[in-house]
């Protein structure tokens, strides 16, 4: 057997790192030459009459209610469907007894821990690269700038997410059996570039699923509310009430469309989650990278290898996305009032 090469393994990861301090830096570049406007002030990144923390704290009190719904939505969604994720998780590492009860919820703290702030910093950095990006480019077809604010989201809440989610996945594959015992032994044994172990596995998965998520929704969502304006009627009745300046979807109408944005977009990233999968329970066998991966699926297991557990993600991303739109449209419409 031919073991890798300690230079080339130290070289992969030096590339590694390179692409990752590229990706945080254009995130910066990006965020730091973007005009925000808040009541009463224009305020300037590039050096305004405000400074960068004036700035920053405007920015998220103006994102509270954002933030605040994802926060919530986030743990709703977790909590509800985190068993069927844990037998996807099996079912794509080939377990022989994926269906079994014991241990559902095994990993559950760590991945609150990880998905709760994520959910804060990619769903409140969404709504905020995407009010920004609407406003400073009227001429540019909404759907574009959606998946702009979607790959901006994604990107801001990576670097929180993937110590959880590798301490999850191992947890649920039971290697593990405490939260506590996964991170001590990730850390002993191969520091803190464990818990970063398959990161752009995570974002070769992530960052299209969350383009293909939100880009769905919005456009499912505005379709619908057209549609919802319409039966309205000439005099801005609803009902019997006022509503024509303010339509907004009940929970059942987001349910509906968050459903669609889900079950589309799960389907169509399930091979790299996959990828994701394996790169984070096992990266060493599998080459260590997405494309060392990629190749290795294809050549043992064709093009079957990549659908592996498409079925119970559909059933897990579709469900858990309508569970988190109901909440998130629910909590922010509360917090508007």
């Amino acid at each position: 057997m031919k073991l890798p090469n300690i230079y080339e393994i130290r070289k992969r990861r030096n590339r590694n790192n390179l692409l990752l301090a590229c990706f945080f830096f254009l995130l910066t570049a990006i965020c730091s030459h973007a005009e925000i406007t808040t009541p009463g002030s224009c305020i300037d990144a590039r050096g305004g009459k405000q400074g960068f923390l004036s700035n920053f704290v405007s920015t998220v009190k103006e994102a509270r209610r954002h933030l605040a719904a994802a926060a919530v939505a986030r743990s709703v969604s977790i909590l509800t469907m985190y068993p069927v994720d844990t037998l996807k998780t099996r079912l794509q590492m080939g377990q022989a007894n994926a269906f079994r009860l014991s241990g559902l919820y095994k990993g559950i703290t760590g991945s609150l821990i990880g998905q709760m702030p994520y959910g804060v910093l990619t769903f409140g950095s969404y709504e905020m690269y995407k009010n920004s990006l609407l406003e400073n480019f009227p001429g540019v077809k909404p759907p574009f700038l959606y998946a702009i604010a979607a790959v901006m989201g994604d990107l801001t809440g990576s670097g929180w997410l993937c110590p959880s989610e590798v301490v999850k996945q191992k947890m649920q594959a039971g290697m593990f059996s405490t939260t506590g015992e996964a991170v001590r032994s990730i850390w002993k044994n191969k520091g803190i570039a464990g818990l970063y172990e398959g990161y752009f596995g995570g974002i070769a998965r992530d960052v299209p699923f969350r383009v293909a998520q939100l880009t769905s929704y919005e456009v499912t969502k505005n379709f619908y509310l057209r549609l919802k304006e319409k039966r309205i009627g000439a005099d801005g009745t609803q009902d019997g009430k006022k509503d024509f300046n303010k339509i907004e979807l009940s929970s059942v109408e987001a349910a509906t469309c968050g459903a669609i944005a889900g079950t589309f977009s799960a389907a169509i990233t399930c091979p790299l989650d996959r990828i994701k999968t394996l790169l984070m329970t096992n990266s060493a066998a599998y080459g260590g990278g997405v494309i060392g991966c990629a190749s290795k699926i294809w050549k043992e297991e064709g093009i079957a290898g990549f659908t592996q557990g498409m079925v119970p993600r559909v059933l897990y991303i579709a469900p858990s996305v309508a569970i988190f739109f109901i909440a998130y449209e629910e909590v922010q419409q509360r917090l508007s009032r």
